[in-house]
């Protein structure tokens, strides 16, 4: 493709423009959800309570020991751009929040961006790298709500109270399905200032919540954005209409923002979902909705266990020592009660019953679209 951008060539392109000349659009949105995995629980003084220039957080995050090793993707240019624009360099940032707690398998963080004098944007963090961040969004094909969604909903109201004017919401990954989710149980007043909520490649709800009042009252402010072959985005259901950007990546590196493809202030627009994603879709929604919550549960638990005991805290740590943790994997599958054991096979079953079945009446693109 010609004349075509990522996020971080956007920045450059546009960084000369404040955001008072040319108000937020689409692509500064993901700027932002991607600005909220900076690791400012690393800083000896987050901001949390008093509003802080971006300029300055970068000052104190870039080059700082403290954040070696904790940097995700690209991030860290993403800041070193972000810091000397005029159109993000002076945008204020506070009410930063983290939540740790691998008791009750959650992994949460929101900060809030201050636009204007009337306008803030309440982004949150979507999955980070760690094992329970996985286990968080295993847990959201099966249970409702998850403790992340009520944190967001807690964190969402708190921040309204504290200042004025208008809210957009927004998020990648599981961060996008956090603002959706915190934008319809907010309650009415607080959805009366929403202007509109930026869901980057984050997973539905079940038919419940979308048939829900407050789903219903939010829906026709939800952007959402998936890549051609998503997988992520296209778990379990919305009641929106869905953006297919086209990403320079294939398979599930598209769930990736930076390689989402950026014409102008504009996402490249392809206007419809591979066959592939297509497929995986409905491959993984049969097989949810084959299985009982309890045997999703079960299953979800098993994986989960069997990653635990490789002593690993992440996917990267994971990665990092393949070896061990194959044969830390393979020693916790042969440990497992037969119950158990039976669950997860027959839960593998079941996936692999629908793959075949949706494979039969709609084979699979061989290639993105393009």
């Amino acid at each position: 493709m010609e004349d075509v951008l990522n996020i971080l060539d956007y920045i450059d392109w546009r960084g000369d423009l404040p955001m008072e000349a040319d108000g937020l659009n689409e692509v500064d949105g993901a700027v932002m959800a991607r600005f909220s995995y900076v690791p400012f629980e690393y800083l000896d003084d987050p901001p949390r309570d008093s509003m802080r220039p971006v300029r300055e957080l970068a000052n104190k995050s870039l080059g700082n020991p403290a954040f070696d090793g904790r940097w995700k993707f690209r991030d860290e240019e993403l800041m070193a751009a972000m810091a000397p624009s005029r159109r993000f360099g002076n945008l204020e940032v506070g009410y930063f929040e983290e939540k740790f707690d691998e008791k009750i398998e959650t992994q949460f963080s929101a900060v809030t961006v201050k636009l204007s004098d009337s306008m803030y944007f309440v982004v949150f963090r979507g999955t980070d790298n760690t094992i329970v961040g996985w286990k968080e969004d295993l847990n959201m094909s099966y249970l409702c709500p998850i403790p992340g969604q009520l944190l967001a909903v807690d964190y969402l109201r708190r921040v309204a109270s504290k200042v004025k004017g208008r809210l957009i919401l927004g998020g990648h990954s599981k961060g996008g399905n956090l603002a959706v989710y915190a934008g319809a149980f907010c309650g009415e007043e607080i959805q009366s200032r929403v202007e509109a909520i930026f869901n980057y490649d984050g997973p539905g709800f079940f038919e419940d919540i979308l048939k829900s009042p407050g789903y219903q009252a939010i829906c026709p402010k939800i952007h959402t954005f998936i890549p051609q072959s998503s997988v992520v985005g296209m778990l379990l259901g919305h009641g929106e209409e869905s953006i297919v950007v086209h990403s320079g990546e294939t398979g599930l590196h598209q769930h990736d923002v930076y390689s989402w493809c950026v014409r102008g202030a504009r996402f490249v627009n392809l206007g419809t979902v591979t066959g592939g994603s297509r497929f995986v879709d409905s491959a993984m929604k049969g097989w949810i909705a084959e299985m009982t919550p309890e045997q999703f549960e079960q299953f979800a638990n098993a994986i989960y266990t069997v990653m635990e005991n490789t002593n690993a805290h992440t996917l990267h740590e994971m990665r990092e020592n393949w070896l061990d943790s194959a044969l830390s994997m393979a020693r916790s599958v042969g440990n497992m009660d037969e119950t158990t054991r039976k669950a997860v096979i027959e839960s593998l079953k079941m996936l692999a019953r629908n793959a075949t079945r949706t494979a039969k009446p709609d084979r699979p693109d061989k290639h993105p679209q393009k």
